[in-house]
């Protein structure tokens, strides 16, 4: 019997990573999302991934392993051998393709979490078949790829810098949790709307975050206010449109210096549906030069959360056969 070729993608989060098998035309075997939070070491996080391959091995014979994507959290250093400035501080500069290799006997390829979200949708999601596509993940931190082409852009250490960074908020109200003031992550990111979602509940009892605070004794979330604005919560809907108008005055700097004919957007916002990606698009074509937004438009990303298991599985496939572009 001849083995079917897989490859393993592997996408780190802050408290979970997702991975999968997948195969070359983008059909996923299987995918589990792997929770992690009191993990703190590099090799505890490291063994349970390679834990979880060697028992797919056993449990799907009839499939060959050829390579590793691993997507990161962080910059890309050591010609794609490692990461640094991470989400997860344990993993800086600790020798993890190395360490997967070793363990594995298997090639492994790093590239920063953002990019390979890119790619999965590029090639198998909203991206398809647009000359210059641009992907906005909207999580935990905010990302963004370039793909002109087919290739992939990166200005330094694997990304496109820290465009989750750029400065937006000329009062400089909040510091991200990276240390930097008034950039988009300060007021659009997840960590930024948990802690302002917080506020507004404690400020408006009775509004639906309020009702959650209560009832689920937790913080509400990103998820929180888009049910809620589904709902018809004044609240809910205020903070939603603020977001927009702030993600939509970031993304016109974005068509600005990438000139896309497609902008995607992925993440927790990107739930809100299009008709939240459309204000986006309107804040930043009414403060753009009107010529980028006659040629881009703006779309939800379709891949949601397997778009970096695509992603890194077939940069994978990719590297192993040495036809990565």
């Amino acid at each position: 019997m001849v083995e079917k070729p897989v490859s393993v993608g592997i996408d780190i989060g802050g408290g979970s990573t997702k991975i999968g098998l997948v195969e070359p035309d983008g059909n996923i075997i299987v995918n589990e999302i792997l929770k992690l939070t009191e993990i703190d070491a590099p090799e505890d996080l490291l063994d349970a991934y390679i834990n979880k391959i060697k028992s797919w091995k056993e449990q799907y014979r009839d499939f060959q392993i050829e390579a590793i994507g691993v997507g990161v959290p962080g910059h890309v250093i050591n010609d794609h051998r490692a990461t640094d400035i991470c989400n997860l501080p344990f993993l800086n500069r600790f020798p993890l393709a190395d360490y997967l290799e070793k363990n594995l006997q298997l090639p492994v390829w790093i590239e920063n979490d953002a990019t390979y979200a890119g790619v999965g949708e590029y090639r198998y999601g909203s991206g398809q078949q647009s000359e210059r596509f641009l992907l906005a993940t909207l999580g935990t931190g905010i990302g963004l790829t370039f793909i002109e082409h087919g290739r992939i852009h990166a200005t330094g250490n694997g990304t496109l810098g820290d465009i989750g960074h750029m400065i937006i908020d000329r009062n400089l109200t909040f510091q991200c949790r990276k240390g930097c003031w008034g950039c988009i992550e300060s007021v659009a990111s997840g960590v930024a709307i948990s802690r302002d979602a917080k506020q507004l509940a404690q400020k408006y009892p009775e509004s639906y975050l309020g009702k959650v605070f209560e009832r689920e004794n937790r913080d509400p979330t990103v998820r929180h206010i888009i049910e809620g604005s589904f709902e018809g919560d004044p609240v809910c809907i205020g903070k939603l449109n603020e977001t927009a108008d702030w993600l939509g005055l970031w993304a016109c700097n974005v068509v600005q210096i990438f000139a896309p004919h497609r902008f995607a957007f992925g993440g927790g916002w990107s739930a809100s549906g299009q008709g939240f990606i459309d204000k986006l698009y309107q804040r930043a074509k009414s403060v753009g030069i009107e010529e980028y937004y006659n040629r881009v438009t703006f779309v939800q990303a379709t891949k949601g959360n397997l778009a970096g298991i695509l992603g890194a599985a077939s940069f994978a496939f990719d590297h192993a056969r040495n036809t990565r572009v």
